[in-house]
């Protein structure tokens, strides 16, 4: 294919490439048909004798890096960089070249320290961005991509976020990618909301002494130029040190940086100033606060280790049997993804190790009763250069030992002595309380699971997190906090952050007792009329006065729920949006009730509106057959979902698509398997400690067109 003339030149110049390096038109198509051909070498080769024939030509220096890095010669690329720098050092496209180079490097120990690669990266990239006067290069637009995706495998996320949202800016709709990656980003679980909502540049006063550099600030910003926007506020900041917004601005720039102890530093100055101007804690101050610590390295909790111990077998067959019989052993089979993990064989066998016996029935369950995970066992046979051997996974905290002695009175004999404790990676220390791993019997009823899960919940909240210590509470734990009054701001932050990150599905309840319990008060209900629900923070939405707002608010919250991944938010907004019929030419039913059904965390309520989506639907209900469906498996509610697959497999199998559609919903259930997934693992079963009861599946087998007699086999899924 020809290369375009009026094309921009790639050494960019920002002039189309007929009226800047058109003596080098040719050379160029020559490489372009080479790379067309996958001749990445021969590309490169022919790219160096014509740089030997014109040396220094940015063009060229620009595609030969490119290629360099492409085929992942860093060292060349390297040279190739620095060359097209000192040729050319006012090209945006030269460093944007460099910030690529770094961005691609290994992040280290510390990703995220001034001279890492990510920080580096972003500072090659500004060098860029403070060169261009018109519109972006390419090469430029390329950087700040890669420059983003550096900083979110540093786990600079806000600096990730912003880069990722200047991309898309830039981009326009016709290339998504960023914001794509930015989707996939805020439906991360256990991602906090505070993390995922963007944060936006506060308006200094009107009329105050700052106000023209401030803006100016603000423009640099917009463009980009962060660096240049963030030296600004900082003067600012030492010339106005009582006004509180600059401390913010500033330090929101210095994270779109990657400079999380600015960012840190500056949030908390900000949250300090603020609170001190109030009679209360106000919102800002507490979720710059809650920000801060959701941030801040240095007062993070320790984190527990996860570890792998490795035991020696000296007897296969016996260590076999006594896992087999034992009720605190359960087994356990690897998902592909752990599989494609492995380095090296499969186990042979994978168990989980209980805490208690597992009981013969799950209906009725106590917390008492119900076992949780200790830990993982996977069983090696003899390879070439290894034994066989038992390998624990577990975390390394205060249950670590009586983990290990659970393991040895288990196996007894069969066993040699553990070895050394290899770390395989870590979990945040204030997770493990709050986040227990049980095993149900696989009988037990899922609304006997969930009140299990929840009596469990409300006793650690209510009774551990309140007499832990924690660094950000200054080495106090949260009651002695509550008697401490210099303390009231990161108490409420902490408060804020327990319910951002362990709050999903929990009874609101039991936030409102722990506030009162530590003398927090409670947040205020918020007038619709006196917001701007375009930066309204999501933490906030739920205490908007919904019914008072217009259609308007009503849907712009709901895009903004929905776009940050809020999914509280974006609930309790559908509903209201549901009642309102002014919204349904720009929001249809159909749509909202699809995805109240899958907000809605009552059975009930989440069933009527799939009922109303029926009702609302003309045409076929297939697609909210199968939402009921899906609904009703993961309930339980087995006869029912039969029901269902019967009308599905009779009314509508023959349309487009449902057949499909019917597979996706049962294979995502593990209702049936997935392709090639119907042969043998590659574990081998342990043999049953006793043999289960015959028709104990909840399967009926593909093709079959009616139930077995008897009826103990669950759904029937189609041949």
């Amino acid at each position: 294919m020809a290369v375009d003339p009026y094309a921009p030149c790639p050494c960019g110049s920002g002039k189309k490439l007929k009226f800047c390096c058109s003596d080098l038109v040719h050379e160029i198509e020559k490489v372009q048909r080479m790379l067309e051909g996958d001749q990445p070498r021969a590309a490169l080769a022919h790219l160096e004798k014509t740089l030997a024939k014109a040396p220094g030509r940015a063009s060229l220096l620009d595609l030969k890096a490119t290629l360099e890095l492409s085929l992942g010669d860093l060292e060349a690329a390297r040279a190739t960089v620095e060359e097209y720098l000192k040729v050319d050092p006012q090209n945006a496209s030269a460093h944007a070249q460099a910030a690529l180079l770094a961005a691609g490097d290994e992040p280290g120990d510390q990703p995220l320290a001034d001279d890492g690669p990510a920080r580096r990266s972003v500072g090659h990239l500004q060098d860029a961005l403070e060169l261009v006067t018109d519109s972006i290069p390419a090469r430029v637009l390329q950087a700040i991509g890669a420059v983003g995706q550096a900083l979110l495998a540093a786990g600079g996320l806000m600096g990730a976020r912003a880069h990722l949202w200047l991309y898309q800016g830039v981009a326009g709709d016709e290339d998504t990618r960023a914001m794509e990656l930015l989707m996939r980003l805020n439906q991360v679980g256990g991602l906090p909301l505070l993390l995922r909502d963007n944060q936006f540049l506060r308006e200094a006063p009107i009329g105050h002494d700052c106000e023209a550099q401030h803006d100016h600030a603000q423009l640099l910003a917009s463009r980009g130029q962060w660096r240049r926007a963030a030296q600004a506020l900082d003067k600012l900041c030492g010339e106005h040190p009582g006004l509180a917004i600059l401390h913010h601005n500033a330090a929101l720039v210095h994270g779109w940086l990657g400079d999380q102890q600015r960012l840190v530093a500056g949030l908390r100055k900000y949250a300090e100033l603020t609170a001190a101007a109030s009679d209360g804690l106000p919102d800002d101050a507490i979720e710059a606060e809650a920000i801060a610590q959701l941030i801040d390295d240095q007062h993070r909790e320790d984190a527990i280790e996860v570890v792998r111990t490795t035991f020696p077998v000296s007897d296969e067959e016996a260590l076999i049997d006594r896992l087999t019989r034992d009720q605190r052993v359960a087994p356990h089979r690897l998902s592909e993804a752990d599989l494609q993990a492995l380095d090296g064989p499969p186990p042979r066998h994978t168990l989980l190790v209980l805490d208690k016996p597992l009981p013969e029935t799950g209906v009725g369950v106590t917390v008492d009763a119900a076992p949780r995970i200790a830990g993982i066992l996977s069983y090696f046979g003899r390879q070439t250069d290894r034994p066989e051997r038992l390998e624990l996974i577990a975390d390394r905290d205060e249950a670590f030992d009586a983990t290990l002695a659970l393991v040895a009175e288990i196996a007894g004999e069969t066993l040699g002595a553990a070895g050394e404790n290899e770390k395989v990676g870590q979990s945040a220390a204030g997770e493990i309380g709050l986040r227990s791993r049980w095993r149900f019997p696989d009988d037990t009823p899922v609304a006997d699971r969930r009140r299990v899960i929840a009596a469990e919940q409300r006793r650690v909240l209510s009774e551990e997190w309140p007499a832990k210590t924690m660094k950000k509470l200054a080495d106090k734990s949260p009651a002695d906090a509550a008697q401490d009054d210099s303390l009231a701001l990161p108490l409420a932050a902490a408060l804020l952050v327990l319910e951002q990150t362990n709050g999903a599905g929990s009874d609101p309840q039991i936030f409102t007792e722990l506030r009162e319990r530590l003398g927090t008060p409670p947040a205020a209900a918020i007038d619709p009329a006196k917001i701007e629900v375009e930066v309204l923070p999501m933490t906030r939405v739920a205490r908007v006065d919904l019914g008072a707002a217009s259609d308007e608010a009503i849907l712009t919250l709901y895009k903004r729920a929905e776009l940050a991944g809020a999914t509280d938010a974006a609930l309790v907004v559908a509903r209201e949006a549901a009642r309102r019929d002014g919204l349904t030419d720009v929001l249809p039913p159909e749509e909202l009730y699809s995805r109240l059904a899958a907000l809605e965390p009552d059975v009930g309520q989440a069933l009527g509106w799939i009922e109303q989506g029926r009702q609302a639907t003309d045409g076929s209900n297939a697609n909210w057959d199968l939402a009921e469906l899906e609904l009703r498996v993961m309930e339980g509610q087995f006869d029912e979902a039969n029901q269902l697959v019967h009308h599905l497999r009779d009314e509508h199998l023959n349309e487009p698509g449902v057949a499909e559609k019917l597979y996706q919903v049962l294979y995502a259930l593990g209702a049936v398997p997935g392709p090639g997934e119907a042969s043998a693992g590659p574990a081998e079963p342990l043999p049953p400690a006793e043999t289960p009861p015959a028709g104990d599946s909840k399967l009926w087998t593909p093709g079959d067109d009616a139930p077995a007699s008897g009826g103990d086999q669950k759904i029937w899924t189609p041949g």
